[in-house]
C-alpha cells in the first residue's frame, strides 16, 4: 500500500503538469516552448533565491543586520523567504515575458508558463521521491555493514539507514497528500504567471498583486512548517494557497483594460493599414478620371 501511494505521488508530481500543458498547448494552438520557458524561469528564480539567502546570511554574520531574538527568528526567516520569493520569482517572470515571450502575453500563454514554472518544482520533488523510494526498497532490512556494502560509509550509512527506516514507517496518506500539495503549488504559479502576463499588457497593478500573493504564500508555508499541528492543517494551507492562485488567474484573465494581447493588436493594426491602402488604390483611378 505504501509503495502504491508513493507511486501515485510520483505520478502526480512528474506527469500531471507536463501532460496538462501538452493538452492545453494543442487545444489553444500555442507552442510548447512557452512551457519550456516556464521551466527555465523556475531554475533562474531558484538561483536568485539562493544568492539572496547567501547575501542575507553574510549580512547577519558581519552584523550589518542585527540578529533577531529567538522568539522572532521564525517570523523573520519566513518574512525574508517570502520577500526573496516575490522578488526573484516575479522579477524572472517579467524578464521572461520581455526577452523570450514578447508575442505570448495572453492569459492562456500565462497558464502554460505557470505550468512550466510550478511544474519544474513539482517534477524536481517527484524525482527526489522516486530516488528515495528506490533507495528505501533496496535498503529495506539492511544492517550497517550491508549499507556500507552498498557504497555508503560511516555517518552517511547511518543517515541513509535512518531515512530508509523513516520511509517505511510513513503512512500512505502522507504520500498522497504530498503529491496533492505539490499540485496546489503548481496552481499558485499558474495564477502568478497569468497575473504577470496581464501586467505586461499594461495593467501594472497585477504585478504587485502577484508579488504580494507569492510573498504571503511562501511566508505562510515557511512559518507553518513547524507551527502547524498536523498533515491535515498543512494540506489545508496548500489547498488555500492553490485556490488563491486560481482566483488570481481568473481575475487577471477577465476582459478589461490591457487585456488584449500585443500580437492581436498588431494584427488588427495591420488589417486596418491593408484596408486603408486598398481604399486608396481604389480611389486613385476615379480621381484621375
Amino acid at each position: 500500500m505504501l509503495i502504491a501511494a508513493h507511486a501515485l505521488e510520483v505520478l502526480l508530481l512528474l506527469a500531471v503538469p507536463y501532460l496538462l500543458a501538452r493538452r492545453l498547448a494543442g487545444r489553444w494552438e500555442l507552442p510548447r516552448g512557452v512551457f519550456g520557458v516556464g521551466l527555465l524561469t523556475f531554475i533562474f528564480a531558484e538561483i536568485g533565491r539562493m544568492l539572496f539567502a547567501r547575501a542575507t546570511s553574510f549580512a547577519f554574520t558581519e552584523q550589518w543586520i542585527p540578529l533577531p531574538s529567538e522568539d522572532a527568528l521564525p517570523v523573520v526567516s519566513a518574512a525574508l523567504a517570502g520577500f526573496a520569493a516575490a522578488l526573484t520569482g516575479e522579477g524572472v517572470r517579467v524578464y521572461a515575458y520581455r526577452r523570450y515571450l514578447p508575442d505570448h502575453r495572453t492569459s492562456r500563454a500565462g497558464v502554460l508558463h505557470g505550468l512550466g514554472h510550478g511544474g519544474a518544482q513539482a517534477m524536481l520533488s517527484g524525482a527526489l521521491v522516486l530516488f528515495m523510494a528506490g533507495l528505501a526498497i533496496l535498503g529495506k532490512g539492511k544492517n550497517f555493514e550491508e549499507m556500507q556494502a552498498m557504497g555508503f560509509e560511516g555517518r552517511t550509512a547511518i543517515r541513509v539507514g535512518m531515512k530508509v527506516y523513516a520511509w517505511w514507517e510513513g503512512s500512505p496518506l502522507s504520500a498522497v497528500l504530498a503529491g496533492l500539495n505539490g499540485l496546489w503549488l503548481v496552481a499558485l504559479h499558474v495564477g502568478l504567471s497569468v497575473a504577470v502576463a496581464r501586467a505586461m499588457r499594461g495593467a501594472k497593478l497585477w504585478l504587485l498583486a502577484a508579488a504580494l500573493l507569492h510573498g504571503l504564500a511562501v511566508f505562510a508555508l515557511t512559518w507553518a512548517a513547524d507551527a502547524l499541528p498536523g498533515e491535515g492543517a498543512e494540506a489545508g494551507l496548500h489547498a488555500g494557497i492553490g485556490v488563491a492562485g486560481l482566483l488570481l488567474a481568473w481575475a487577471a484573465a477577465r476582459q478589461g483594460p490591457g487585456s488584449e494581447a500585443p500580437s492581436s493588436s498588431a494584427s488588427e493594426a495591420g488589417d486596418d493599414e491593408d484596408g486603408a491602402e486598398a481604399e486608396e488604390a481604389g480611389d486613385a483611378p476615379s480621381s484621375s478620371r
